[in-house]
Order: C-alpha cells, then sequence, then structure tokens
C-alpha cells in the first residue's frame, strides 16, 4: 500500500476529518502513519469497513470493536482512525508534527 493520497481521499470521502499525514521514512524504508478524525463510532466504523474493502485488508483491525481508535497496519503505511475526543487525549499529533506533510 503505497499510495498515501489514495488513502487520504478515501477517508475524506467517507467523512472523516483532519486527515493528516506523517513521513516516517528513512533512507531504506518508506513509513507512513495517517491519522483521521471521525464524527462517531458508527461514521469511523463505515470508514474502516471501506479501507478494508478497499484495499483487501485482512489482518485483525484494532480497536474495530469499540471503535473509539482503530489501527490499520499496513506495510508501510499505520493508519489511526479516532473520535476526536481520543486523538485530543492521546495527541500522537504532537509527537509527529515535525514529520508532517502537505499531499495536495
Amino acid at each position: 500500500m503505497s499510495n498515501v493520497k489514495e488513502l487520504v481521499a478515501l477517508l475524506q470521502d467517507n467523512k472523516m476529518k483532519n486527515v493528516t499525514v506523517y513521513d516516517l521514512s528513512t533512507p531504506s524504508e518508506e513509513k507512513f502513519v495517517v491519522m483521521a478524525t471521525s464524527g462517531s463510532v458508527l461514521t469511523g466504523k463505515k470508514a474502516a469497513d471501506a479501507v478494508a474493502a478497499r484495499y483487501n485488508y485482512t489482518n485483525k483491525i484494532e480497536g474495530y470493536n469499540k471503535g473509539e481508535w482503530i489501527v490499520f497496519d499496513f506495510v508501510g503505511v499505520t493508519l489511526h482512525i479516532f473520535l476526536a475526543k481520543v486523538r485530543d487525549k492521546y495527541n500522537l499529533d504532537k509527537l509527529y508534527k515535525p514529520k508532517k506533510i502537505n499531499l495536495k
């Protein structure tokens, strides 16, 4: 899964807000972290279902049952779908801020 722009577009099409991409690549490995905020558990799960279907994701989707913080671990990309209160609480954006990229 190397097309991060496509993933971002899919998330936005599925009502995800504040979709942010961080580039953690090294000279030997491409690695991105993508974070998105959902307005509700149901919206987050629908977006997770769309991602799983689009990318034929067969691994366990961490956090799916509770739906407050859903995590996908693709080769080269980690995706986090948060409820706003959970994203604010753990504030991973602060950790990755220097690595933020603009895909536009």
